[in-house]
């Protein structure tokens, strides 16, 4: 019966650390094409709304493919930036930075907090969500975070303007 159990155990374990492993190199093949899109130069840049105004869309295009979409929200005492970014008309990997601010009486804006939060997809499905440092593979994920990732567009189709 020991045996059995410890043959299970192993069993189990074993399938951990592969979807793990599978997981990781999804992750380090997502890192590679941000940091592409974010090192290439001489995109094409539609900005929709203006900077003051409560929010406004860039979309960065590279021969006519659209490569990034940042939203910004411009909303009192906060500021919401969201960056989607893409690859063969799918979003697989968006950074959503939240800045919490303060209004002294003066009219000065002091900053109070900020938040990060990382998603990471493949084909349209969340393997990785990382929070101010905290990292959440699909598997041991939260079921919060999977609900709070279905607001986010998974199509260029959702993005475009």
């Amino acid at each position: 019966m020991k045996k059995i159990i410890f043959i299970v155990l192993a069993f189990v374990l074993s399938i951990n650390i592969y979807a793990k492993a599978n997981i990781e190199k999804q992750v380090e093949k997502i890192r590679k094409e941000f940091v592409k899109i974010n090192s290439e130069k001489n995109y094409e840049v539609e900005t929709v709304g203006r900077p003051e105004s409560e929010k406004f869309i860039e979309y960065y295009r590279k021969n006519k493919q659209l490569k990034k979409v940042v939203e910004y929200y411009n909303i009192p005492n906060e500021v919401i930036i969201i960056q989607y970014y893409l690859k063969s008309n799918e979003v697989f990997f968006t950074y959503k930075i939240e800045r919490k601010y303060e209004i002294k009486e003066t009219g000065e804006n002091i900053k109070i907090g900020e938040s990060q939060k990382r998603y990471y997809f493949n084909k349209g499905d969340l393997i990785r969500y990382i929070e101010d440092g905290k990292i959440y593979d699909k598997g041991n994920m939260p079921k919060k975070y999977i609900e709070n990732a279905k607001w986010i567009p998974k199509k260029l189709s959702e993005l475009e303007n």
